[in-house]
């Protein structure tokens, strides 16, 4: 008899406006609002029994294999080989790794990135996981929603609300987030201006890495919303252009989405550790050579830089940008969202 694999996978996204106002310590008092779309920049997952005892970890991403025999959390004890997402996941599908599992993780998004590659690992690991159980996933929401739980509570680790939804739904998403209550509005979009806004949107993979992680970073911005900081401020302006955003983009004025996503990164950049002085230069040099506007993609600091440009500007904003070391990322939209399968290889 065969072997029977099973396989997942979850698209990464790029955060356009919104980001910081999914902040449980933000919405709950203010309410927050978020616009995404997920990117076929994928998280794989791959399982099967191996029946050897203990499961065998092999990560792509991290680089190593590893065999684990319970699941004991380690959080940053151990930071290089840190198979909580792992064990997490596991954990909240009841599969015991005594059982005798091999998990294979893949992601093609770069680590540090922006573009939620923890989350959409995550989703793809619970997803795989629930079909091994044999537990359909038969409401996308509240998929997300465990893997909310399951990064913000079990796992401890400061973040958003926003970029589960985008992995578990893909397409374009406008979300708002309240104190008891989280929705997600997928954005329906005629072909003609998906097609424009791909033509418009650019991705480039930086040379500024971030130095502290992401969960570090929000960390610091709970902190001071807490505080009653200035961050409030900031993040109440970019809740408002969140929503003049999705009017934008639904609209297909690029012009005034590029804008706005300029005007909401001004005010971004102001948070705690968000600021780069190398992502600066760059996104000057993009807007000198015709971009509308553009944005650090995910919590700050370092990471992939997102441009909204019209498509006479794309190749002088990307030959620009290639003599300073940022490399064009070629994407395209997922509209699929996360997705399981059974193969016999």
């Amino acid at each position: 008899m065969k072997n029977l694999y099973i396989k997942a996978r979850a698209p990464s996204r790029i955060g356009i406006g919104g980001g910081g106002t999914d902040l449980r310590s933000f919405f709950e008092k203010y309410e927050g609002a978020a616009l995404n779309v997920a990117i076929d920049l994928y998280s794989y997952t791959k399982i099967h029994k191996n029946h050897n005892g203990g499961s065998l970890i092999i990560s792509h991403d991290w680089g190593f294999s590893k065999t684990i025999n319970d699941l004991k959390l380690e959080f940053d004890s151990n930071k290089k080989d840190n198979v909580d997402i792992i064990k997490a996941v596991m954990l909240d599908c009841n599969l015991n790794p005594s059982d005798g599992y091999e998990i294979l993780i893949h992601s093609m998004a770069p680590k540090n990135s922006g573009l939620a590659g923890s989350s959409a690992l995550l989703v793809s690991l619970l997803i795989v996981m629930s079909n091994l159980a044999g537990k359909s996933i038969l409401d996308r929401k509240l998929l997300a929603e465990r893997a909310i739980n399951i990064e913000r509570n079990i796992l401890k680790r400061a973040g958003g609300f926003q970029d589960q939804y985008a992995c578990v739904f893909g397409g374009f998403n406008f979300m708002e987030f309240k104190k008891n209550e989280q929705r997600v509005y997928p954005l329906r979009i005629q072909e003609d201006l998906i097609s424009e806004l791909h033509s418009a949107m650019l991705l480039f993979e930086t040379p500024a890495k971030r130095e502290i992680s992401a969960a570090e970073i929000e960390k610091t911005k709970e902190k001071d919303i807490t505080q009653e900081g200035e961050s409030v401020e900031h993040l109440k302006k970019i809740k408002e252009y969140a929503y003049k955003m999705k009017s934008a983009l639904i609209s297909g004025d690029l012009q005034q989405l590029g804008e706005l996503v300029h005007l909401s990164w001004q005010e971004k950049n102001c948070l705690p550790n968000v600021k780069n002085p190398t992502i600066d230069r760059l996104y000057e040099i993009a807007l000198k050579n015709g971009a509308y506007g553009g944005k650090l993609c995910g919590a700050g600091n370092g990471g992939f830089l997102f441009v909204i440009a019209e498509l006479s500007n794309r190749k002088k904003i990307i030959d620009a940008l290639d003599k300073e070391g940022a490399r064009l990322v070629n994407f395209n939209f997922d509209f699929e969202g996360a997705i399981t399968w059974r193969t016999t290889y």
